[in-house]
């Protein structure tokens, strides 16, 4: 196992032959992990490379889907892990992925409050749902509609993995809800890095850094 991507801890789970949905970061870009960049900031060398990489880590697969938040850097990180599978596939782009995803209610509310309270400050705030709902829905809410998004678009392929490329801002709240992410400590997800969504006998998994919770084909997750 290759130990550059975490990741590959929790993909190492999926049972051989099931529908698997990677709902992850974008490859690496310049700037810091927590800074705000503007949507023309795309990958830099090391992060198409790394792509790649991780492409030719889902080879076990039998097919390769990819859907993307509009922005350039998550849909090169798409088209790289398609390179790296071995075959080149038309990415949807869809701004359910993007930084205006249907959760954020408000979106330009929300990036005001994301520059006053900062991007670690937002993801407390939302995680202990104290922000105005106007602005955004419950967190738990946010990531039902994630998980349903995902599992619908997978879970009629035959052995494949679905590659599903969006932001630190969407999956660090839910990371920190279900799996007890320490985002005060390590800061927002990192590139490359996210949950791993995989149906077993019994219905779907979502995993993290060993940590697994039962979810319904709604996106429902079910209490621990």
């Amino acid at each position: 196992m290759n130990d550059e991507f975490r990741i590959l801890k929790d993909l190492a789970k999926v049972p051989a032959g099931s529908n698997c949905a990677l709902l992850i970061r974008h490859g690496d870009r310049n700037g810091g992990l927590a800074k705000v960049v503007t949507e023309q900031e795309g990958l830099n060398e090391l992060g198409a490379r790394r792509s790649k990489q991780f492409g030719k880590m889902l080879s076990g697969f039998s097919d390769l889907v990819a859907y993307s938040s509009p922005v350039g850097r998550c849909v090169d990180t798409c088209l790289n892990i398609s390179k790296g599978f071995g075959k080149e596939v038309e990415v949807e782009s869809t701004q359910f992925l993007g930084m205006s995803s249907p959760f954020m209610v408000d979106p330009p509310a929300a990036y005001v409050k994301m520059h006053e309270l900062g991007l670690l400050g937002f993801v407390d705030a939302y995680v202990n749902d104290s922000l105005d709902r106007k602005i955004v829905l419950p967190c738990s809410e946010g990531a039902k509609m994630l998980f349903s998004y995902a599992i619908d678009r997978i879970k009629n392929m035959c052995g494949g993995v679905g590659v599903f490329v969006t932001h630190d801002m969407i999956l660090t709240p839910p990371l920190a809800y279900f799996f007890d992410y320490d985002y005060k400590t390590n800061g927002l997800l990192t590139f490359l890095d996210g949950i791993v969504l995989f149906e077993d006998e019994d219905g779907y998994i979502a995993s993290y850094a060993g940590r697994s919770m039962r979810v319904l084909e709604n996106g429902e997750v079910l209490p621990k």
